[in-house]
């Protein structure tokens, strides 16, 4: 039997159609007499039915509009800016899903033709993606009655597995306990209960973020004013990525909460927008939030930890590493212990460190973490392992004659008398290092490398030659100046030396040898002025350096499988005495790398000034390296010749200019 369409009790049916109904109505009541009676169903029950049917699905088809809708919105990023060439995906339930792509404002638009009664809802849903960034939907309900639709928004969230920040997964967990309490069950009103459960259920449990969110719009629909209800809500809605829907939940609840009568509901919405602001990396309106949720519950961990997170991402390391010890103090996640490690790190704590970091790791193994847990635990062990070198004596306070042993380079040496020259040479050449770096100009240049595998007696044995365009591009670090090295073949793909033969030694990284007379880096070595020496025709001064484990940042790390060693260095550099130019230079290691069994590393560089046709300043750049290494009871001696440098346009690849070398020099490229 047919049921009564729920739309004929709407006040806008036509009168004669609301007696069309009774009409019906009673010949429904009627027919059932002959059945009562005689127990039997009677031909003029069944034509009665079938005409209440017809009459009742007329009656729908009058009511239906086809319209045709625009559909319209912006894919943006957390910043508020545009995201061109996004996918996008529009399925209104008619027909396929249609696919778009975002134009230059992040704007996409299609037309959809649906049919619908009055009282229907035409629901869309968009779903937004793009390489690097977390797939984000959201969803709109319009009804027949609406002339138009609205802009849809969709935010995306940049998606990277060594990000620092905590989760969206990572933020629904840390409420569980909140929501599964019977302190916040009482408050939810009985008619949303069930399915408030229903969907903490499927939110906590399943991780089944969008069933979540049907079963919780259901209880906020049923309950409007329950605050828990919408809280869970806005929670499910950043478990999908759907960022604009839940901000709008949130919205409503930063009403419901501004009377200050629900501290704990109200510290639970300021704790989730403090999350959201360290996605939008606004790790200062994210620490007052925090800050203002603290002023409600003191000592709530999650927010305790996240605010330690938010200042261990702005480097306030005291501060971080107070609230951090707070928030373990109050039964914190097992990430504050993480957290806390880096913070001591930074601070010089590394005993105080390795003991947070062995509380984080438990019985995981290290290859289990995720990346960024895994570079703290590096940095940990290689400042361990440098804070082991405190002890080693270096070059620096090694008497001369033991060094003219050990360095035939120093034969001609004229001991000095004194370090009073010391403080002015560190001055010219460290200004002379930071001009460099500071405006240094992308070149290229011919690169001619000989690898020779060394028998015991020191005769060549094997050896490999090869050529390549060297490129040396400037690509400042967080910290200051840097270059950044390639190799490419001729027609410009990128290449690595001897790569036919593993057993060989490779070897670069040249060009930014000079960085320990950088002033931003001298105060992690030590210094020594040797004396002065005549070389290359040249009158120089003659400085020892060393890097000191406990001061050095720029550390060099060798990791062979889990094996890792920091890689600390000592040598000498002949300046030039009239230009305070460094036109030779020798490094070595600290000491020995025993796990990884790196006996030696010698790298020695002449340096060559050479001159671009359009550039007035001259650059001195490494002309000659010889490397030469002992790893594995095995010595391999790499030579490096550098040739025909020309300026090298990143943008074109094609522009480069001819470059010639200084008179002075008394040297030529081949």
């Amino acid at each position: 039997m047919n049921s009564i369409d729920p739309s004929l009790s709407s006040t806008s049916i036509s009168s004669k159609t609301h007696a069309a109904i009774i009409l019906q109505l009673f010949l429904f009541a009627t027919a059932l007499l002959p059945i009562v009676a005689n127990g039997q169903f009677s031909a003029q029950f069944a034509t009665d039915e079938r005409s209440f049917a017809e009459s009742s699905q007329t009656l729908q088809n009058a009511t239906r509009i086809q319209r045709a809708w625009t559909v319209f919105g912006r894919v943006l990023n957390l910043g508020g800016d545009p995201i061109r060439a996004a996918k996008v995906t529009v399925d209104t339930g008619v027909g396929r899903p249609e696919v778009l792509e975002t134009n230059l404002k992040g704007e996409f638009s299609t037309e959809v033709t649906a049919t619908i009664t009055q009282y229907e809802a035409f629901h869309v849903r968009v779903v937004a993606s793009k390489e690097g960034y977390m797939t984000a939907q959201e969803s709109a309900d319009f009804t027949a009655k609406d002339n138009a639709t609205r802009e849809i928004l969709v935010v995306l969230r940049e998606d990277s597995e060594n990000s620092e920040l905590l989760s969206p997964a990572g933020l629904v967990s840390s409420l569980e306990a909140r929501f599964r309490s019977p302190e916040t069950l009482s408050l939810v009103p009985q008619p949303s209960r069930k399915d408030f459960e229903k969907g903490i259920e499927k939110l906590f449990s399943e991780g089944s973020y969008l069933d979540a969110v049907s079963s919780l719009t259901k209880s906020v629909n049923k309950s409007p004013g329950c605050v828990d209800c919408r809280l869970a809500l806005g929670l499910a809605y950043l478990g999908t990525n759907s960022i604009v829907s839940a901000d709008r939940q949130n919205v409503e609840v930063d009403k419901l909460t501004a009377s200050g009568k629900m501290p704990r509901e109200r510290a639970t919405l300021l704790y989730i927008a403090g999350v959201v602001e360290t996605w939008r990396h606004e790790y200062k309106n994210a620490a007052g939030f925090f800050l203002k949720a603290l002023d409600l519950l003191p000592s709530d961990s999650n927010v305790l930890q996240e605010l330690g997170r938010t200042l261990v991402l702005q480097q306030n390391w005291e501060a971080a590493d107070d609230y951090l010890d707070k928030a373990i103090k109050a039964g914190a996640s097992r990430e504050a212990h993480l957290l806390r490690a880096r913070a001591l790190l930074e601070e010089g704590d590394v005993d105080g460190a390795n003991a947070e970091m062995k509380t984080y790791l438990g019985k995981h193994p290290v290859r289990s973490l995720p990346m960024a847990s895994r570079m703290t635990y590096l940095d940990l062990q290689q400042r361990l392992e440098v804070k082991s070198l405190s002890k080693v004596k270096s070059i620096v306070g090694q008497p001369i004659p033991e060094l003219v042993k050990a360095m035939p380079e120093l034969n001609g040496l004229e001991t000095a008398a004194s370090q009073e020259p010391l403080p002015s040479i560190l001055q010219k050449v460290g200004e002379n290092v930071e001009k460099f770096f500071r405006d240094f100009s992308n070149t290229v240049s011919e690169e001619d490398i000989r690898v020779e595998n060394l028998r015991a007696n020191g005769q060549v044995g094997e050896f490999q030659t090869q050529k390549f365009n060297y490129l040396l591009l400037a690509r400042p670090e967080k910290w200051g100046p840097g270059l950044t090295e390639y190799r490419a073949t001729p027609d410009g793909r990128s290449a690595q030396p001897m790569e036919s033969r593993p057993g060989y030694m490779r070897t670069k990284g040249f060009a930014s040898a000079s960085l320990v007379f950088h002033p931003s880096c001298q105060g992690e070595s030590s210094f020594r002025y040797l004396g002065r020496e005549k070389m290359e025709g040249r009158e120089t001064y003659v400085v020892a350096f060393a890097q000191q484990p406990e001061k050095a940042k720029r550390v060099g790390l060798i990791i062979m499988g889990e094996t890792l060693e920091p890689v600390l260095v000592q040598g000498v550099a002949w300046v030039d005495a009239e230009s305070y130019q460094i036109i030779r230079m020798r490094t070595d290691l600290l000491k020995p790398l025993q796990k990884v069994r790196l006996v030696r590393q010698t790298t020695e560089i002449q340096y060559t000034e050479v001159h671009f046709k359009d550039k007035p300043e001259a650059a001195w750049l490494p002309q000659v390296v010889t490397v030469t290494v002992q790893w594995k009871g095995k010595t391999f001696r790499n030579s490096h010749h550098y040739s025909d440098f020309k300026l090298f346009d990143v943008a074109t690849r094609e522009k480069r200019k001819q470059a010639s070398l200084g008179p002075a020099t008394g040297t030529s490229l081949n």
